[in-house]
């Protein structure tokens, strides 16, 4: 007796399917609506706690909350354009790549706190701009 062909294993795993891109971005501008509100709301204390001017707290707070309204229309088209996305991807990155050159650079000066949140605010941006590029290859 020959298996079906339901009862060969398959050759290759199927990868775990990912989230709809406009999840993903919704998910992304959720975080950075609420972080970016926190920013302005408390800068003066997180300021403090990060060993920071609360300039610059309030400044990446607008940034935050201002990016994120913008992802947040764009997750509620039906089809986000792809040079769109593209672009969230780009700020992800950039926003990233200035916080590591800042630790290296040493241009905040911040204290231990500030290093490490600046070092582990990085890890949300990297996976939703990996995840956003991983559900544009999948449209196509």
């Amino acid at each position: 007796m020959t298996p079906s062909s339901a009862d060969v294993a398959p050759t290759h795993p199927r990868r775990p399917a990912l989230p709809s891109l406009r999840r993903i971005l919704a998910m992304d501008a959720a975080g950075m609506i609420v972080f970016g509100l926190v920013y302005l709301l408390v800068s003066d204390p997180l300021a403090r706690l990060l060993g920071v001017g609360d300039k610059l707290v309030l400044t990446a707070g607008g940034l935050m909350l201002t990016i994120g309204v913008g992802v947040a229309l764009l997750a509620r088209r039906a089809d986000p354009p792809a040079a769109s996305v593209w672009l969230v991807v780009a700020i992800g990155a950039a926003w990233v790549a200035a916080s590591v050159v800042s630790l290296v650079l040493n241009w905040w000066d911040t204290n231990t706190v500030g290093t490490v949140w600046t070092v582990l605010q990085t890890i949300p941006v990297s996976v939703f701009a990996l995840l956003q590029l991983a559900a544009l290859r999948g449209r196509t």
